[in-house]
Parts: C-alpha cells; structure tokens; sequence
C-alpha cells in the first residue's frame, strides 16, 4: 500500500511521523494509538467490538466495530457552519467503464506479508510511484481496481470542526452484495495553494496515525456494507483529497487482495 493521490488537484500529507511513515506500505500496517485514543477507541453504544476475519500483514486497526443488531448506526451530531464544504463537482467516475471488474479472494489477504514494508518515492502525498487511481468528483465512484463501487455521505464539512463520513461499499463482481467487515478507513490530504495557482506539500497530522483525524477514528458498520467514519477534521480552507481505504489488514500485494481504496475531492471553504 502506498498513501498518495493522483489527479488534476495535487494533495498533500505533512509533518510524516514515524505513525504515518508505518503507513506508507506496501503491506497495511497497525497505527500507534495518539494519547487521547483511550477516550475516542470506547465502544459506541448499542455496538460490539468485532473479531477480523481476514489473516493479513497486520492485526485490525484500533476502533473497528459492528452494530450489534444490524440497524443503521446514528450518526453523532456535529456542528455546522455559515457555509459547509461540498464534494468537488466535474466529471463523473467512469475508469472502470469496459474493465472487467476484479475478483477478490480472503487466501490474497496476507500474500506478501514477508516482503515488509515498502516505503514508496517521496511527493506530495507520497504521489510519486503510486499505485493509487485519480481522485474523483462528486460522491460516489469505483475502487482504483475495480474491486469494489463506492459511495459517501457526510456530516456539515466545516474548517476545524468534526466530521464523520457515512461510506456504503458494495462488490463490483459476483452478486455485487454489500462488503461486510472492512474496517473502513478515512485519509485526509490538504493542497496547499501558492501564487502561481498550484499547490505544495504541506502535511498535517494532528499527532495522530492518520493525517486529519480528530484522535483516532472510530468506524461502526451498519447495516452491512455501510461505514461511519469519524471523526476527522478539515483544518484548513482549499481543495482536500479523502481517501477511503479497505481491509487496510490486507497486503496489497497481490491483484485480488481485498484490500482496496477509493478518493474524493472536497472542497472546504
């Protein structure tokens, strides 16, 4: 795995710590909880902690859990402001238009585990040897490999403020049903503007393992397939890349390791 993002708007992360520099990967890799995740891993009400069922490179990230019944999760109320962020506009997600989607197998999930990790050149969020697909407009598109089709809500995206993200993911082969247990993850990544209109990295972590977040992020499935994510934090104005990432337990080293990750463009007044 390799944390970047690619597409017209450049994106950053800044100020890599050891916590990110574990997560810049080939293979996923377990964060080190920031001294308020105590507060922040507590389980929900009404959930449970799960139990992975994928053998991969790395144990579950902290904060994964499961409704215990199966209902939609409520989202915690944030605050809103004078004019909330919206997703980018522009042309539609269509790279998997024509591709034959790719199969996922649970035996990929660990496949590579030996080879440590791979740290890849650096860039404004490690951009330069990704592997990682264009960020996308709007709220819904298909993972970089066709895996998985993708789609988000949000709580009011204001600057310095919480927000959690609402992720539905579903199989993009097969019966095309819900994808259960992934442990979905949000990265946040700011392009910082400069006077000739372009952008520079500038990375931003918070001191927490993910850049952007508020503590450690929390994720509740439910109803299946569906991911609340949060809560993270926009902490400056401009054009923001949120990328979702799956089974982040997995390798990424082999074509059908479930693990996966699909990125939007945000704008954040």
């Amino acid at each position: 795995m390799a944390l970047t993002a690619r597409g017209t708007t450049s994106v950053t992360l800044a100020k890599i710590g050891t916590s990110l520099s574990l997560l810049i990967a080939a293979c996923s890799t377990a964060s080190t909880q920031s001294p308020d995740a105590s507060a922040s891993n507590s389980t929900p009400p009404g959930t449970t902690p799960t139990s992975p069922t994928l053998v991969g490179c790395e144990p579950e990230e902290p904060g994964c859990f499961a409704t215990l019944d199966g209902k939609p999760y409520t989202v915690p109320t944030t605050a809103t402001c004078e004019h909330p962020g919206t997703p980018a506009s522009g042309k539609a997600d269509a790279h998997c238009n024509g591709v034959t989607p790719q199969t996922v197998s649970a035996a990929s999930c660990n496949l590579g585990g030996d080879a440590g990790p791979i740290v890849p050149p650096s860039g404004p969020c490690s951009e330069n040897g990704s592997e990682y697909g264009a960020t996308m407009n709007g709220t819904e598109g298909d993972d970089d490999d066709c895996k998985y089709h993708v789609s988000y809500t949000a709580t009011p995206i204001c600057e310095n403020d919480g927000v959690y993200f609402t992720v539905t993911a579903s199989y993009l082969t097969g019966a095309k049903g819900p994808l259960t247990g992934a442990c979905t993850l949000a990265e946040l990544c700011w392009n910082i503007p400069d006077e000739a209109g372009g952008g520079t990295a500038a990375p931003e972590i918070d001191g927490s393992p993910y850049p952007g977040t508020t503590g450690m992020q929390q994720v509740v499935e439910g109803p299946a397939g569906t991911y609340t994510v949060g809560p993270v934090e926009f902490t400056h104005p401009g054009a923001w890349t949120v990328r979702f990432h799956f089974n982040e337990i997995c390798c990424d080293v082999a074509a059908d390791s479930p693990h996966g990750h699909a990125a939007f463009l945000v704008d954040v007044p």
